[in-house]
């Protein structure tokens, strides 16, 4: 959030969906054929690239071709980890973050139209329904990439999400849990705000004027 951000009117939140209003963890789908220090290994892009493959996953492609992308590239265990990785998905959904239901509860009473932004394959979007929390529900609309083959952080997918939420992006905070595309929403606009935790979430959004209670403490 950057200082001159406190000069708006904010009337929107877009909130991103993995580690923001899900917890989402690649241990919960692994956890039960690999080791953990394999699947740590896993996790490291330049061994396995599984970043590669999720951002292939991100825009559209076939997981299929994800798989194959990781067995050409880094072989084996790597291409049999996607595959379990896969098609043990929803396991990798663990639940709420704690507070963000009742965070977007109370935008929502306080009149502030909220959206979702989400760098999600399609096809692990809709096996994870059933599994996604009640948080993603209370969505007034949302943006997945994978539908649309455009993803966080390039520029287009933040104007494909104004132009269907019908928003004034400078009247928008943009909430996610990696930098690049909070700086992307900045570019565009947006009061982009680093997610770190419900509360300080809470807080930022505060600061920005809207009208949400603090959190009680000790006086």
């Amino acid at each position: 959030m950057k200082a001159n951000d406190t000069d708006r009117k904010i009337q929107n939140v877009i909130f991103d969906f993995g580690n923001v209003l899900v917890r989402w963890d690649i241990y919960g789908a692994l956890i039960s054929r690999y080791t953990p220090e394999l699947i740590d290994q896993f996790r490291l892009n330049e061994v396995s690239g599984f970043e590669d493959a999720n951002v292939f996953c991100d825009l559209g492609e076939p997981l299929k071709k994800a798989v194959d992308l990781i067995r050409k590239e880094h072989g084996e265990p790597w291409g049999e980890m996607m595959e379990w990785y896969i098609s043990h998905f929803p396991d990798s959904i663990l639940g709420e973050i704690a507070g963000s239901r009742q965070l977007v509860s109370d935008l929502k009473e306080a009149g502030i139209r909220v959206f979702g932004l989400s760098n999600w394959s399609a096809d692990l979007f809709e096996r994870a329904l059933p599994r996604l929390p009640e948080v993603i529900f209370m969505m007034e609309d949302r943006v997945v990439s994978g539908y649309i083959h455009q993803r966080k952080p390039d520029r287009n997918i933040f104007e494909t999400a104004i132009a269907k939420f019908k928003i004034d992006p400078c009247a928008t905070a943009f909430i996610d849990d990696r930098q690049e595309n909070v700086q992307a929403a900045d570019q565009i606009g947006m009061a982009g705000v680093q997610f770190k935790s419900p509360e300080q979430i809470r807080e930022d959004l505060r600061a920005l004027g809207i009208a949400i209670p603090a959190l009680k403490g000790e006086k």
